[in-house]
């Protein structure tokens, strides 16, 4: 077993809360929100990790994850590296935007998750173009030349020091629940592109994750 983290936005209840100012209101409409979406078909699992795995295809394509693919549980080895994950994909949603800052927080957990069968694609001697930073066509190649891949080792190509991602494809792989979850705080700067994980004390450029 090794442990994995993931860092996540709780939508509904940031939106919710937004909506109504109230966190009674907000209770009610988290309710109505979720009476909305598909039926959790992992119930024994924490609803942090069921997610990934809640909605099914198609999906927009993703590393390793073509279109009608598997659904994927994204995540990292080191802290480091998940902040540095998630900060490439909140600023590529935001950097277009009319907005000068912006504060708020984010849940990060740990859950442990079986890798006795991991493949590491460092050992593919085609590694480099599976891991390309904007092309995503390789690696949804890999796993339909490679349909019973569950688990897949590989590099960060956002962390400047490429340390360890995962991509997990089935759900039984991943333990239950989390061994622990805490709230993680940030401020973004969109005038220079960078984000600061407060917590961490790490700020990050949008030219280190592009």
């Amino acid at each position: 077993m090794i442990e994995v983290v993931r860092i996540v936005e709780d939508q509904t209840k940031l939106y919710s809360y937004r909506a109504t100012q109230n966190a009674e209101r907000a209770a009610q409409l988290e309710l109505a929100i979720e009476s909305t979406k598909p039926d959790n078909l992992y119930p024994e699992w924490h609803p942090l990790i069921a997610t990934p795995f809640r909605y099914p295809p198609p999906h927009t394509s993703a590393r390793f994850r073509p279109p009608y693919g598997k659904n994927v549980f994204y995540s990292s080895l080191l802290e480091e590296t998940a902040l540095y994950e998630h900060a490439f994909h909140f600023m590529r949603e935001r950097r277009h935007l009319n907005i000068s800052t912006e504060t708020g927080t984010r849940t990060v957990f740990f859950v442990n998750a079986n890798a006795h069968h991991a493949i590491h694609i460092r050992h593919e001697h085609h590694f480099l173009s599976i891991m390309d930073k904007n092309n995503y066509t390789p690696s949804q190649h890999y796993i339909e030349e490679n349909p019973n891949a569950t688990f897949i080792l590989y590099p960060s190509c956002r962390d400047p020091q490429q340390r360890e991602n995962a991509a997990i494809l089935a759900i039984q792989l991943l333990s239950k629940n989390p061994t622990w979850e805490a709230p993680i705080h940030y401020f973004y700067n969109n005038k220079k592109n960078q984000l600061t994980w407060i917590d961490y004390q790490l700020l990050i450029t949008w030219a280190e994750v592009e």
